[in-house]
């Protein structure tokens, strides 16, 4: 177990990000349902637009300005899956907590490469925010404490870019689920569904 816990991925989160067209921005979240009509059902998609597709077809629909609210859903790792927003605002507050009803872990992560706006990988539990899962600066710890341990190694440095700092939020999400982004993750193939206007208060 501790082994895990201290693992870095092959390759680096932040590269394959720009390596596949990710870079620009990312809406993630990692939740521990495998049931992807499950999670459907909890952002209140229209379960009729759903699609099976590779990423490459997802990703025609890549647009941060694009008032259409996409998402690709699909597995993850054992016990996880993982909501991909491809268009449209993120999922506000209120959908992640239905993702986490239920005693169910979501883990929420966003960045804006023109802006540097990253935030924090938030942790929600039960239908409530509990805090982030950040790795500190040294000397510092996780504000969840439960979570602690997987940051070894991860640990934040003054004048770090943006684009570093999500790469260790992306390798704490990693190390968490038990499966980094890697590149069977980007061949594998996921639904992609469409949230309607008004399902949501953005």
């Amino acid at each position: 177990m501790q082994d895990e816990l201290h693992t870095f991925p092959a390759e680096g989160q932040w590269d394959l990000l720009v390596e596949y067209g990710l870079h620009e921005w990312f809406s993630g979240q990692w939740v521990d349902i495998e049931d992807i009509g499950e999670i459907a059902r909890r952002l209140r998609v229209d379960l009729e637009s759903g699609t099976v597709c590779d990423f490459q077809t997802a990703m025609r629909s890549y647009s941060i300005s694009s008032k259409t609210r996409l998402v690709w859903i699909g597995e993850h790792a054992p016990g996880w899956s993982h909501v991909l927003t491809l268009s449209g605002a993120t999922p506000p507050s209120e959908a992640i907590e239905a993702l986490s009803a239920g005693e169910r872990r979501v883990f929420d992560a966003f960045f804006i490469e023109e802006t540097g706006h990253l935030q924090e990988l938030l942790y929600s539990y039960d239908g409530a925010c509990v805090g982030n899962v950040c790795p500190p600066h040294p000397g510092g710890t996780v504000e969840v404490a439960e979570y602690d341990a997987y940051a070894s190694g991860l640990e934040l440095s003054s004048g770090m870019r943006s684009a570093e700092i999500f790469d260790r939020f992306l390798c704490m999400a990693g190390r968490i689920t038990g499966r980094f982004i890697d590149r069977d993750w980007f061949s594998s193939t996921r639904t992609l569904y469409q949230i309607p206007e008004g399902a949501w208060n953005y």
